[in-house]
């Protein structure tokens, strides 16, 4: 999740069940939020006792069913045909449905006390509910796993899965995907659309593949500034670059030849005092006295 928003409480009607849970907005400027769904006493009873009952009853009620936590995703009124084709996405690939992609429960509409008060329509939003996946999107892993060869194997076969469905994703972005038990999650269809039968998926992984290796890029240049974030003046002289810095335990040309000048010096001194008669101090004389 990007944003933990509170947006107070929602009305929730789905099927039978009418129930008010608080959301979160859990995307910046998009009306997707996470749901904590209140307990249902009778669905704990029969999950308890009847527990062979239950697995008919969850495909018939799915509402009475839900778990503590559902992501809700409103309809845009501006993509309601995004909305629409998300769901019939949802819909064919229903076999992959709580295994590579999240489970759908279904439709419903959704209130919002607070904002009705602003708003002249009162009419319910459409929305669906959604399995809420616990994983961590690909745009927010470390870039070393990014690169890991099996981590492009599971693309892979999560696309294999989607061209022997015969659908094309439409929106191939790391943010889209999901690692979860050494496995990718697809997730958001709305721009999905059948697959022609004469080509595959290839052209969509391919742009995960570039998104990858530019992130790679990326990574790598920041970690070249955090090592000379910048200029560095060593004896006098300007450089950038950490190969630029004499390697340790050499000498500068500078400093060789102030080595030179102090031992020339030294040489030099005693022929000059020895001139006059003497190497050393004046007999007799102190200093700092």
């Amino acid at each position: 999740m990007e944003d933990n928003e509170d947006c107070g409480t929602k009305d929730i009607q789905f099927g039978f069940r009418r129930f008010r849970a608080p959301a979160k907005r859990i995307y910046a400027n998009r009306n997707v939020f996470l749901l904590d769904v209140p307990p249902n006493p009778i669905a704990s009873w029969l999950l308890f006792w009847m527990p062979q009952l239950v697995r008919w009853l969850q495909r018939l009620l799915p509402e009475w069913f839900l778990p503590t936590t559902v992501i809700l995703k409103e309809r845009n009124p501006t993509k309601a045909d995004s909305y629409e084709n998300e769901i019939d996405t949802y819909l064919h690939l229903r076999s992959l449905q709580g295994t590579h992609i999240p489970r759908l429960f279904g439709e419903v509409t959704v209130s919002d006390p607070h904002a009705q008060r602003y708003q002249i329509s009162k009419r319910p939003t459409p929305a669906i509910l959604l399995e809420n996946v616990e994983g961590v999107s690909l745009y927010n892993l470390p870039t070393e796993e990014l690169g890991n060869p099996r981590l492009l194997e599971e693309l892979e076969d999560m696309y294999n899965l989607l061209t022997e469905k015969g659908v094309v994703h439409g929106d191939p972005k790391l943010h889209n995907f999901l690692r979860v038990d050494k496995k990718i999650v697809a997730i958001d269809f709305e721009l999905s659309y059948p697959l022609p039968s004469d080509i595959t998926n290839e052209h969509e992984l391919e742009e995960l593949k570039s998104e990858i290796k530019e992130r790679e890029k990326q990574a790598q240049e920041a970690k070249l500034e955090r090592l000379v974030p910048g200029p560095v003046i060593v004896n006098g002289l300007r450089v950038r670059k950490r190969t630029d810095l004499p390697p340790s335990g050499t000498t500068t040309h500078n400093e060789q030849r102030g080595d030179e000048g102090l031992s020339t010096l030294g040489a030099q001194l005693p022929k000059v005092c020895s001139r006059h008669g003497r190497v050393g101090p004046r007999p007799g004389t102190t200093y700092g006295g």
